[in-house]
């Protein structure tokens, strides 16, 4: 299991492109949270996932990176 934070812009759509990211990717949700963050206008979302065997949490949170409306991802 691998937990993931990521900030983003609280816009329309924004937390859609990021569960579809992880649906297609195949990334099973264990638990997830979505706050507002101390910046205006983003949230930051918690997230715990579990990956298929074969992936690793590197090349998702690169995938990530490429959603629009996210800023910021780490993996802890």
């Amino acid at each position: 299991m691998h937990r993931l934070s990521l900030l983003l812009r609280n816009k329309p759509g924004a937390l859609a492109r990021v569960v579809v990211l992880f649906s297609t990717r195949d990334v099973a949700v264990e638990s997830l949270s979505l706050n507002p963050a101390d910046a205006d206008g983003l949230s930051r979302l918690d997230v715990q996932v579990r990956l298929r065997e074969g992936r690793s949490v590197d090349q998702l949170v690169h995938q990530l990176r490429r959603v629009v409306d996210l800023c910021e991802v780490s993996a802890a």
